[in-house]
């Protein structure tokens, strides 16, 4: 019994070293990772989607790549659709049954508000709350916007509202601790996913 009590001790401590690690280092470029200040201080709208109690983060990538090139690999997020650009291997480890489409599929490329978007296989889903082709792109509060720089070369940002804070103690240390920085691994991995997809159709 003593030797339980002191492990779960060391879990805790470890625990709480990790997440001041996290909290004090890596989360404030996390949040807001590759968007410059103006960029994370854009109006996008849509706030009836936003809660004032979520915690919200706005990343960013340069692409080399046309908006509407960038659009075809945006147009098509989702389980049930081209999947999510990210590590889809990670994904099916939790039975997401993923599949990332590499090039663009014509039948998921005019996204209509409503439509039904799916996490994973036989999980949580939400739906298509705003949408403009080769512009934006919004899934509840999760929304994308294409910034054109020139025509071969696209910003896409990212901005994200995650957990409600004003929640219990135990969501609130599964939010920080594990939730948001696995959230990062996936978001950054599906906007370089789309960077890679998308270069590679500009080339093609």
């Amino acid at each position: 019994m003593k030797t339980m009590q002191q492990f779960i001790k060391y879990i805790l401590i470890i625990y709480t070293i990790i997440t001041f690690v996290y909290w004090v280092f890596i989360r404030p470029k996390n949040m807001n990772w590759g968007a410059s200040e103006t960029e994370i201080n854009m109006k996008f709208g849509f706030k009836e989607y936003i809660s004032p109690n979520r915690v919200i983060s706005t990343r960013a990538i340069d692409i080399k790549a046309s908006k509407e090139n960038v659009w075809t690999f945006v147009a098509q997020t989702g389980q049930n659709r081209g999947g999510f650009n990210s590590y889809y291997w990670l994904e099916n480890l939790f039975g997401a049954k993923m599949i990332n489409n590499d090039v663009p599929n014509p039948k998921w490329q005019n996204p209509q508000v409503g439509d039904s978007v799916y996490y994973g296989h036989k999980q949580p889903f939400t739906q298509v709350t705003s949408v403009k082709k080769n512009e934006y792109y919004s899934l509840g509060g999760w929304f994308f916007y294409l910034q054109p720089l020139d025509s071969n070369h696209t910003r896409l940002i990212v901005r994200y509202p995650s957990m409600e804070i004003k929640q219990s103690k135990f969501t609130t240390i599964y939010y920080y601790g594990l939730f948001e920085p696995l959230h990062f691994i996936m978001e950054s991995g599906m906007m370089m996913g789309i960077k890679r997809r998308a270069e590679r159709q500009q080339n093609l």
